[in-house]
């Protein structure tokens, strides 16, 4: 590397030190820690299991450690913990050519390859970057051998991404496999890997320039991933030819991110297609950019110690950086802003389970719908929500923020202001509804119908087929409202205490000094009836339609719902604002709604994304 280092920022690095130092395994020369539930890939849901990722960072945080004079752990060197960690986890990497699995790791080191389900093909992405950085910055300290074994699993993993070859609008890891491939390049002294690094960075450039967006829009998790692997490009990538088009997709980025950016709360409005968690404060991935480029006025991290975290070790060795003339759009007071913004051209073919990229309806008759977002913004009040969309547990279709009096955005202890809605079956987030909205400034309106084919917890890795018959207890569109005191609640017209349920309900208003929140069920049928919201009122207001709501599970066949659907509006305000009314007709396959100036048209019941697509192309 001819570039000088980028010098690890010590408070990051520490926190990183603190949970690395803590889930050391000597035995396993691994991190061993508790287990969180994932739907996919994994079996090991809980529990205590050794993290093969995790264990990659904690050794390059050991080297960083010890270039910064932290040079003893428990009366060894650091160094020398580092490299057996190292060694480790390249032991545990698939290194057949001949495997599907070629190239990947397992998440834990419990569970085989062959026993995930399925395997991660991300994993030859996130580890090879990893891998390439760790190299850089810390391969002439390494010992021969051990170098040229980490080396070689870099490469295979350059050569898994390679074989993938992913769409382009899987964004984060086009951009983070485009960094692995062209450090491996170098590292290697391999032009092949070389020269499809810089290809597909010209194609990723060329493609999302021409775009404006990204597909994978208004994503915290994934925006942070893209800002990673571009600032390493940036630091790490001694080719000087992709720089440039490195720093415009940087650019691009940071220009995405300030157009949902809600300085009153220090939140991402809505919508967004992959969220894990709403509030931005609780995964810091989001934080250390905005720490890094802009502490003066979001002093995000500074206050106190760091929690720990060992996926904060890439943050800590990033040189993160914003365009100047960007900067102070981070500081901007918000009033009466509206933004839309097209984040991609959304195909939908026979029997696909969700919308796909042009390159994957390539020779296939397709319906386009353009996926576009809406996200308005009023002093301490914001509102975003996207035009169609299906309903998987990371998308965010309706996310709005509000601030109240005292409220401090840089405070990130403090839980947000926030309402969203989610499509659930049995509990957990329910892909298959079909969601569809138009806004205009505070308002939404929103329809939601359920779809089939679809996916259950995940988008497509656990179809439910057309005709298949899905035990089920419960089926209900949810919306959230977080941050909202009890005593602020009327359902009906009538002010509610903490703890009361009321059914039948088909109006909810919440009044406070920061926000006014009108919301109203236009429609809502469940197999053919008419039903209405039921609305809890807590620590958190639930508003609950549900299409089923048995004492028992039942096997449920999508298809063969009927008519099932709900719509409504939405609206939130800085100020009292007149009522918000809201109308419904329905007639044949469709309902057509309408609240003030807005006008949608929705399904009335089960479709595949195919049917619902083309409703949604109806005129209105």
């Amino acid at each position: 590397m001819t570039a000088t280092l980028f010098t690890a920022d010590q408070r990051i690095l520490d926190s990183a030190r603190r949970a690395g130092d803590a889930d050391y395994d000597p035995g396993w020369d691994l991190l061993l820690s508790e287990a969180t539930f994932n739907p996919i890939h994994t079996r090991i849901v809980s529990g205590r299991a050794h993290r093969v990722r995790e264990s990659l960072w904690y050794a390059l945080a050991l080297l960083e450690l010890d270039a910064a004079g932290d040079t003893e752990i428990d009366g060894e060197a650091r160094t020398a913990r580092a490299a057996r960690v190292l060694a480790r986890v390249i032991e545990l990497q698939d290194t057949d050519p001949a495997s599907e699995t070629y190239g990947i790791w397992s998440y834990w080191a419990e569970e085989p390859l062959a026993e995930m389900n399925p395997p991660d093909w991300n994993w030859a992405d996130f580890i090879g970057e990893c891998l390439a950085i760790l190299l850089r910055r810390h391969g002439d300290a390494l010992d021969a051998g051990l170098r040229s074994r980490a080396l070689t699993a870099l490469g295979h993993a350059a050569r898994s991404i390679i074989r993938r070859n992913v769409d382009l609008d899987y964004t984060n890891i086009a951009v983070k496999g485009t960094f692995v491939t062209l450090v491996a390049g170098e590292l290697l002294g391999d032009a092949e890997l070389r020269e499809y690094g810089r290809h597909r960075l010209e194609r990723l450039h060329s493609s999302l320039l021409e775009q404006g967006s990204f597909a994978e829009y208004n994503s915290p998790t994934y925006w942070n991933v893209v800002m990673q692997a571009l600032t390493a490009i940036r630091q790490y990538i001694d080719d000087p030819s992709v720089h440039a088009a490195a720093a415009d997709l940087e650019r691009l980025a940071w220009e995405h991110f300030l157009r949902h950016w809600h300085p009153a709360t220090g939140q991402l409005s809505g919508p967004m297609a992959r969220c894990y968690v709403t509030d931005v404060h609780v995964r810091l991935g989001v934080l250390t950019p905005l720490q890094a480029v802009a502490g003066d006025t979001w002093p995000l991290l500074s206050r106190g110690e760091i929690r720990p975290d060992i996926n904060l070790m890439q943050d800590a060795v990033l040189d993160y950086r914003i365009p100047a003339d960007l900067r102070p759009l981070l500081d901007r007071e918000e009033a009466g802003r509206t933004v839309s913004e097209t984040f991609a051209q959304t195909h939908y073919v026979p029997g696909q389970v969700a919308g796909i990229s042009a390159a994957g309806a390539m020779g296939q008759d397709s319906v386009v719908v353009p996926t576009v977002g809406t996200t308005w913004f009023d002093r301490g009040v914001t509102l975003g929500s996207v035009n169609f969309s299906d309903t998987w547990v990371q998308r965010r279709p309706i996310l709005g923020f509000w601030a109240e009096p005292g409220d401090d955005p840089t405070d990130i202890t403090q839980p947000a202001r926030s309402v969203e809605i989610q499509v659930m079956r049995d509990g957990h987030g329910f892909a298959g509804g079909s969601f569809r909205s138009v806004q205009e400034d505070g308002t939404v309106l929103w329809a939601v119908a359920p779809a089939t084919p679809s996916g259950d917890a995940h988008i497509h890795l656990d179809t439910i087929a057309p005709g298949a018959a899905v035990s089920t207890r419960e089926l209900i569109i949810r919306f959230r409202i977080v941050g909202a005191p009890a005593d602020a609640v009327r359902v009906d017209g009538t002010l509610r205490e903490s703890g009361a349920v009321v059914t039948d309900a088909h109006r909810v208003q919440i009044d406070t000094a920061g926000l006014h929140l009108d919301w109203r069920l236009a429609a809502a049928r469940a197999r053919g009836a008419d039903v209405r919201a039921r609305v809890s009122v807590g620590d958190e207001v639930l508003i609950d339609i549900a299409w089923i709501d048995a004492d028992e599970p039942e096997d449920v066949i999508i298809s063969d719902l009927g008519e099932t659907f709900a719509v409504g509006a939405l609206r939130l305000s800085a100020d009292p604002a007149p009522d918000a009314e809201v109308s419904a007709v329905v007639g044949d396959d469709i309902v057509r709604a309408e609240a003030g100036d807005l006008r949608l048209v929705a399904p009335t019941g089960p479709g595949s994304r195919l049917d619902h697509a083309c409703i949604a192309l109806r005129p209105i």
